[in-house]
């Protein structure tokens, strides 16, 4: 399945990672975002669950801050365990419930979630029980504590089974991160290969002085005059205001862009995400949502029309 993707050779991250997680240690690690976290804790999960099993019950559970990146990490699993006859859940906010309680009566392996949504299924279904999960992955763990999660995991983490494998991957290690996996983990092994200051050493960057009134002029005319027409671009914008005024302002400039923000309907940010991914548009405008997660492979520029209120949001969204 590794092969089938075209993959040779691991990154740090998942040289350093897997065979830790292989041998069933608790493992916190820290790498920044595009170093490969994805694959290094779903290779592992896949080599401990290899099959599909009878019994009733969840063995793997996945839990991310947001839809995208539950969707992506779905997307990953599957194409790696190809040869396999594992069966996936994703279980997020903004989708059919009772299409998810259809997912989840299917006796899925793994389940890759929002915490959220999860914590909803678990108070509503009775005999949905996470007391058989093998391997608990937190992706991104800084985000969901950000995002304000921290309940639902402690109450996620009180549902599964004591002897569970705890995987624990992030950007940046807070101080609130670091007395959860203290309490949460057993003697996790800890890896810190890239600080959040770092950027690819392959980054080209350049700044822009100007005046405020100027700013919508100045993105025209990069998109319109400096960057080439096949280029991809990301323009990331403070607020959903921001991307609604500025989608307008291109549109009637002659460029078509597809837009993402966080209280858009699901179906309305997957198309637009799809959009994107197919070249059919070659402009997205997103607010920090799509900061993490959001993998668009050889993405050619990324454009900070607001900027970031903090550096390790910089170093996400160039990420």
């Amino acid at each position: 399945g590794i092969l089938r993707l075209g993959f040779k050779n691991p990154t740090p991250i998942q040289r350093k990672s897997i065979p830790l997680s292989l041998a069933g240690n608790d493992v916190v690690a820290m790498a920044r975002t595009g170093s490969g976290k994805t694959a290094a804790f779903i290779v592992p999960m896949l080599q401990k669950l290899e099959a599909h099993s009878p019994t009733v019950g969840v063995r793997g559970v996945v839990l991310s801050p947001t839809r995208e990146l539950a969707q992506q990490t779905l997307k990953v699993a599957q194409q790696m365990s190809h040869f396999t006859d594992l069966r996936y859940c994703l279980i997020v906010g903004g989708d059919s419930v009772h299409a998810q309680w259809g997912a989840l009566s299917d006796n899925p392996d793994v389940i890759i979630a929002t915490p959220g949504r999860l914590m909803h299924h678990l108070e509503e279904i009775d005999d949905f029980k996470l007391d058989r999960v093998e391997c608990l992955v937190l992706d991104e763990a800084d985000r969901l504590f950000e995002l304000g999660f921290a309940d639902q995991i402690r109450e996620i983490m009180r549902s599964v089974s004591p002897s569970r494998q705890t995987l624990l991957f992030s950007a940046t290690l807070p101080k609130m991160l670091i007395d959860f996996a203290s309490a949460g983990l057993k003697d996790p092994k800890l890896l810190r290969l890239d600080t959040d200051i770092k950027i690819s050493e392959q980054l080209r960057m350049a700044f822009l002085t100007l005046r405020l009134e100027e700013k919508p002029a100045a993105l025209l005319y990069l998109l319109r005059d400096v960057i080439p027409t096949k280029q991809q671009t990301i323009v990331f914008f403070a607020t959903r205001f921001h991307v609604e005024y500025l989608g307008e302002l291109l549109r009637l400039g002659g460029i078509r862009c597809a837009m993402i923000y966080g209280s858009m309907d699901t179906v309305a940010r997957q198309n637009a995400l799809v959009q994107f991914r197919l070249k059919k548009v070659n402009v997205m405008l997103v607010t920090d949502v799509a900061s993490r997660g959001i993998d668009i492979p050889l993405l050619d520029n990324c454009i900070n029309y607001d900027f970031p209120t903090k550096p390790k949001i910089f170093v996400h969204r160039v990420g």
